[in-house]
């Protein structure tokens, strides 16, 4: 599913505008920082019970959008959409969370924040795409 179709859905998050929420939570790291605006929530006891499949189709195109800003190999398949399937998919995500993660432990909750905010932008412009 791609930033555009899931942008379409009621029941998802907006990518774009859940990383830029994110970037006010920096100081939770990049994956609690995107999971309390994306869900709420940073522990999953307090979201499972109302997160939907959208909701963590959106964390993980959040986090190849963020991880293609540090790394362009996490995108090198391009970006996210119908035509990619759940292995294609979970590994993009995996290799995305890798590269953050790596990324994140190197550097300042305010580069982190821009960081995210870059990402934001950027899901923006995939938003748009038609």
């Amino acid at each position: 599913m791609s930033a555009t179709e899931l942008a379409e859905l009621p029941t998802a998050p907006t990518i774009s505008r859940s990383l830029r929420e994110a970037a006010a939570y920096a100081g939770q790291g990049p994956f609690g920082a995107l999971r309390r605006s994306l869900f709420g929530a940073t522990m999953f006891e307090d979201f499972a019970a109302v997160i939907t499949p959208e909701h963590a189709i959106a964390e993980g195109v959040a986090l190849i959008v963020l991880g293609g800003l540090v790394d362009p190999e996490v995108t090198d398949q391009g970006w996210p959409n119908a035509s990619w399937g759940a292995t294609q998919f979970s590994q993009r995500v995996g290799h995305a969370h890798q590269v953050v993660a790596g990324w994140a432990a190197t550097h300042t909750e305010q580069q982190l924040a821009h960081l995210l905010e870059a990402a934001a932008d950027r899901a923006h412009s995939l938003e748009q795409q038609r």
